[in-house]
């Protein structure tokens, strides 16, 4: 079961925001508890556990320190001409999983084939309670990844090199390759790498253009480089305290501030981790073994791998 937010769901809508593409999500917001529609951050801070904001500039955080010393996540989503349509279907969509009393999870650790980014997912594998399954790149192909993550998982966890525009690894995976077919939406997409966040010229961000076009109801990623040292930390505080905090905006308020430096939230803050019906099972049917599972050790290597007779 979700964990109670104390205060009323909040949502900030800036003049820009397109009133009537959002009025599902605060009416399914409004089946399961209080509703705060605001006008300005300030008025949204006033009385919130998280606020999510809609239109004008994007925040260059996911907390904000308010004055009678609360920490508040918050989640941005520009309106890009009105374009939220495929966010609020994916928001509807997690309120409905909560609604049923699903599961929280599954959880997805994704990790580029790096040296480093593989070292990274073998110390975070089993440090969650909650139900994990590793896809990172040496197990799994690009096209299968695809495939796989249209069961709708709860949360799912990239580590390794991303650009602006996608993830470096898998062969490069961008927004529009996640949602290329119908796929049911993930709760949250985590991006632990430098520049997931990072708006280009005006274009959205890999983060943002993952809820615009409902892949995910909530996405974190970073608006600039930030070193490997300080990714390392986040990605092992975020996997062992992802059994005991189910929304996004939970999971970060268990983060010390320094190892959010640079990271923002696209998306609500309030979007739990629950995955579609039957999204465990589907995950769990999914082929990815480690090489050791595949082939003897005296014929491994980190790079290579097949079946041998």
């Amino acid at each position: 079961m979700l964990i109670e937010m104390n205060r009323p769901w909040t949502i900030v809508l800036r003049d820009d925001a397109p009133l009537a593409d959002l009025e599902p999500l605060i009416a399914a917001r409004q089946r399961i508890g209080p509703v705060r529609v605001a006008r300005s951050l300030d008025e949204g801070l006033a009385d919130a556990d998280s606020v999510l904001v809609v239109g004008g500039e994007a925040p260059d955080t996911a907390i904000l320190n308010v004055a009678d010393g609360r920490r508040v996540p918050v989640g941005w989503i520009g309106t890009n001409g009105g374009n939220v349509r495929a966010f609020v279907r994916a928001a509807v969509e997690l309120v409905s999983r909560f609604e049923q009393d699903l599961a929280p999870g599954p959880a997805i650790l994704l990790a580029q084939w790096d040296d480093r980014a593989l070292q990274l997912a073998d110390e975070v594998e089993h440090a969650t309670d909650l139900p994990l399954l590793r896809w990172s790149a040496e197990r799994l192909a690009r096209r299968d990844l695809l495939e796989a993550l249209r069961c709708g998982p709860g949360v799912a966890l990239y580590l390794g090199h991303a650009l602006s525009g996608g993830w470096v690894g898998y062969g490069g995976v961008t927004a529009s390759a996640l949602n290329m077919r119908r796929m049911h939406p993930m709760g949250a997409i985590l991006t632990i790498a430098s520049d997931a966040a990072q708006c280009n010229r005006g274009r959205a961000s890999f983060s943002d253009e993952l809820v615009l076009r409902g892949v995910c109801a909530a996405a974190l990623g970073a608006t600039g480089k930030i070193t490997h040292q300080v990714n390392r930390v986040l990605a092992r505080s975020i996997v062992r305290a992802l059994s005991r905090a189910q929304t996004l905006g939970e999971l970060l308020l268990r983060m010390p501030d320094e190892v959010l430096h640079g990271y923002r939230i696209a998306g609500d803050p309030a979007a739990p981790f629950i995955g579609a019906a039957h999204s465990l099972e589907a995950a769990r049917r999914v082929c990815a073994p480690s090489p050791e599972q595949l082939v003897e050790p005296a014929l491994r290597t980190r790079k290579y791998w097949s079946v041998t007779a």
